[in-house]
């Protein structure tokens, strides 16, 4: 089919692929490198389609459909909002029944134009003056200890590592928050900012989150890039206990969501902030929390689910990102890191310390954060007993 048949349509089948007669292990090598080949395959912003689809016979009884959309068109929210509309409309389809999706009020373009419309005048200057008294002075640079020399072009190489946090530490952080009067995200975020604080001896910390930027309810069920970046800026100077520290960052991030609507370019532009090649600016390190991934979807006849592959990410917008996951046995933790400055033994071990990290935390958190330890038993024994046995016993005359 030529490209300009293609342009006019929403997406195209890029491939039906049949792979009932190959063992297991043969398909899994296939599809992990389909999976790679599919996401590092670019997309004609100009012509389309910004929306890809495959499907994969694994088996007689099992089928993968597999979609990939450009970040321009969507991001996490809408991809749930497509999954609820094609379970509905596959259903009323396999029923010989129509589309029951309601006609929807709005589009995306009627955001955009709402968006450019109010910030102007009055609110555009409120939301300026907030983040610039928030990100004011010289901004810090979080050089966090590396494997590898910084490149001076930044380069997007990237791998992922995770950990399942047991269930009785996930509902300890939920509870500490509750107390607190903190959500969850902000529980973790404020952990992850100590973990960095620890990392690399800097006080003032600055780490970006998503923000959904949906704050009307006309646009919870639309499709299409909403998505803003927040940056959070953390004073963890004069040793505060966990729970002060909690309530910083808490007050800062709901500030923060008071002025969301300031879109992340406008705010580096407006800055002024010296563009450095080799980094992203304003922050190096990303927050965020994504719905359940192992969610079921009840079709007529089918039962789907989308836990079956492991990320196959080689990609790394940031330095480090981390990913907490809410799963049927509590919370899972990734981090996708820049493998040209991180080595893995050395993100496995990070994935560790915020492990441990959190468990001491729900055990004492009226500490000062000085006094919670990241460091495992037997890492503690081995940096302070064995790496300073230096006695040595010379022959005597």
């Amino acid at each position: 089919t030529p490209i300009e048949t293609l342009a006019q349509k929403p997406f195209t089948w890029e491939a039906m692929i049949d792979w009932r007669h190959l063992t297991g292990d043969e398909r899994d090598v296939l599809l992990k490198q389909l999976l790679i080949e599919q996401q590092a395959l670019s997309f004609d912003l100009a012509r389309g389609p910004l929306l890809r689809a495959s499907l994969v016979w694994l088996s007689e009884q099992e089928a993968m459909l597999l979609l990939v959309r450009h970040h321009i068109i969507s991001e996490a929210w809408s991809g749930q909002v497509f999954l609820r509309e094609l379970t509905t409309l596959y259903t009323a389809f396999a029923a010989g029944k129509s589309s029951p999706l309601p006609d929807l009020p709005i589009q995306y373009v009627d955001f955009a134009v709402w968006q450019r419309k109010e910030l102007q005048g009055v609110k555009l200057k409120q939301q300026l003056d907030f983040w610039k008294e928030q990100l004011q002075g010289d901004l810090p640079v979080l050089d966090l200890p590396t494997d590898y020399p910084r490149p001076p072009l930044q380069s997007y190489h990237g791998r992922s590592q995770r950990c399942q946090l047991p269930e009785k530490l996930s509902e300890a952080i939920t509870n500490l928050g509750r107390q607190e009067g903190a959500t969850l995200f902000i529980t973790l975020l404020t952990a992850f900012k100590l973990l960095l604080h620890r990392y690399s001896g800097h006080s003032d910390i600055l780490v970006g989150i998503p923000s959904t930027n949906r704050s009307r309810t006309e646009l919870e069920g639309l499709i299409g890039f909403f998505l803003n970046t927040l940056v959070i800026r953390t004073d963890l100077a004069h040793d505060p206990t966990f729970r002060a520290l909690l309530q910083r960052v808490r007050k800062v991030a709901t500030q923060a969501y008071a002025h969301q609507d300031l879109p992340f370019e406008k705010l580096v532009d407006e800055l002024e902030v010296r563009r450095d090649r080799s980094r992203h600016p304003l922050f190096q390190v990303m927050f965020t929390m994504n719905e359940d991934e192992a969610e079921v979807y009840q079709l007529p006849s089918l039962q789907v689910t989308r836990d079956r592959i492991e990320s196959v990410t080689e990609t790394a917008k940031f330095d480090l990102t981390l990913f907490v996951t809410k799963t049927a046995g509590g919370y899972q933790a990734t981090l996708n890191y820049n493998t040209d400055l991180f080595a893995d033994d050395t993100i496995a071990r990070m994935l560790g310390h915020f492990q441990t990290l959190l468990e001491n935390i729900v055990e004492a958190p009226d500490q000062c954060i000085s006094a919670i330890a990241i460091l495992k038993p037997e890492e503690r024994h081995q940096l302070l007993v064995e790496w300073n046995q230096t006695q040595t016993d010379y022959p005597r005359h």
